[in-house]
């Protein structure tokens, strides 16, 4: 269990899949004259999104395939499901003519389609897309922008071989003095229905230790230091020590525990030009006690 367990924490924490099929291996992409996909755009800002489609009748697929899958490096909605023309069902498996993808990470993606016929894979035809430094107030999110966000990221764009993973989650809200706060978050999904909270309980497998949950702040600390550079405050030592509530409180409107067992811990906090950004622990020292992460972001106030 541990040998898949840390195979599969190596695959999707620091979250840089990249699938196989995905790399520049051109020599096993084979050409599909009738396969082609349109892209709505080909720049984009962390976690904004891209649409990709098909042009091509259902009739040829169904016929062409035996089955076909989008394959990326990550997904940022469901498929768009918005009318029955953007989706075909091919020996008893959906497929989505029109997809919508996105990438957290500064860099170039690509997203292929792989067809199968007579058990035979091939990949036919693929987009590369790139990702460049956010001009937002927090990532891609502008503070006088006054519209509720809620936008994730999927380190797997195809389910083809599994049914539940981890993915990350960009919500802006406001409260009731229409304040905005950016939570930046990572959480489970599963492919049954959510109401049985699986996804949730399989994020709780994958990251059973202490060690394994302080990946998650690695995470989130490397990620924003690349963008927004050295933190303003980093404390390291004991979680429950944290001396950073009153700088959090000082920027922040956004209420945060303070009573046991259900405080959370300022851990990092950043001041950039628009934003106030903290790296929080949700849980003290001992890790069975939550003890997860998650960033918040708020305009700056000073």
């Amino acid at each position: 269990m541990k040998t898949n367990l840390a195979y599969v924490i190596s695959l999707i924490l620091p979250l840089t899949l990249l699938l196989s099929s995905c790399n520049d291996q051109n020599k096993d992409i084979l050409a599909e004259k009738n396969l082609k996909i349109a892209a709505s755009k080909l720049v984009i800002e962390p976690f904004d999104t891209i649409v990709l489609k098909l042009n091509i009748s259902k009739e040829y697929l169904q016929l062409k395939y035996d089955s076909i899958f989008w394959v990326g490096d990550g997904q940022a909605n469901e498929p768009l499901f918005n009318s029955l023309d953007s989706t075909i069902q091919i020996n008893h498996q959906y497929f989505a003519l029109k997809k919508s993808v996105t990438d957290y990470r500064i860099g170039k993606h690509k997203v292929y389609i792989k067809t199968y016929k007579n058990k035979i894979a091939s990949f036919a035809d693929s987009i590369e897309f790139e990702v460049r430094y956010p001009t937002g107030d927090f990532l891609s999110f502008n503070w006088n922008e006054n519209k509720a966000e809620y936008l994730y990221f999927n380190p797997n764009l195809t389910q083809e071989y599994k049914n539940f993973g981890t993915y990350l989650c960009l919500i802006k809200s406001f409260d009731s003095d229409k304040y905005p706060t950016a939570r930046f978050e990572f959480w489970g999904w599963s492919s049954s229905v959510n109401s049985d909270k699986s996804g949730e309980v399989n994020l709780q497998n994958l990251y059973d230790t202490k060690a394994e949950r302080n990946t998650i702040r690695q995470f989130y600390h490397n990620y924003i230091t690349q963008i927004y550079g050295k933190s303003t405050f980093l404390y390291e030592d004991s979680i429950s020590q944290s001396p950073l509530r009153l700088e959090y409180e000082k920027r922040f409107k956004y209420k945060i525990g303070s009573e046991k067992p259900f405080a959370d811990f300022p851990l990092e906090i950043w001041d950039t030009p628009t934003a106030h950004i903290a790296l929080i622990s949700m849980g003290d020292d001992d890790y069975r006690n939550s003890n997860w992460y998650k960033v918040i972001a708020e305009p700056r106030k000073f």
